[in-house]
């Protein structure tokens, strides 16, 4: 008999698991469900990671979302810059560019050889944007080891 009890026990306390359980699952489910809905209603796309070229054994990182809000096109992302040297900073250019190739550029640089720099650009009558990451030496002033221009936005032809 004493069988007996601790087997309904113990069938009573998963039932009671279960009925507590799933609707926490169920609210999470939801709640993810409407954070995704909201973000497909700005149609958001990551981009990256990208990376420069090496230089001294280092190299710069830089990755994001891109959207388009209707009026703007928006670049957000985070520039990583560790273990390089003093004299190197991480660089990020974006490059938005409108149908009649008119280019325009943005940039953000990142100094300190651990964590991150984040940025956000946004321009109007855009067709598409370009990011690439480089290293920004600071003796000469100047871009150096960039990687390639990586397309991390076109608009659609039918607008």
């Amino acid at each position: 008999m004493n069988r007996t009890i601790r087997s309904l026990l113990g069938v009573a306390a998963a039932t009671a698991v279960l009925a507590v359980g799933v609707p926490a699952l169920t609210s999470s489910a939801s709640a993810a469900t409407t954070g995704t809905a909201t973000a497909g209603a700005l149609d958001v796309d990551f981009w990256g990671s990208y990376y420069s070229k090496y230089r001294n054994g280092s190299r710069a990182k830089a990755n994001g979302r891109v959207w388009d809000d209707g009026s703007e096109v928006h670049v957000q992302g985070r520039l990583y810059d560790s273990n390089s040297p003093w004299r190197l900073c991480g660089y990020v250019q974006v490059k938005f560019e409108n149908a009649d190739g008119d280019e325009s550029y943005d940039w953000a640089r990142q100094c300190v050889s651990s964590g991150y720099r984040s940025f956000h650009f946004s321009e109007e009558d855009v067709d598409n944007v370009q990011v690439r990451v480089c290293y920004w030496e600071r003796p000469g002033a100047q871009r150096v080891s960039c990687g390639r221009w990586n397309y991390i936005y076109e608009a659609d032809d039918d607008e």
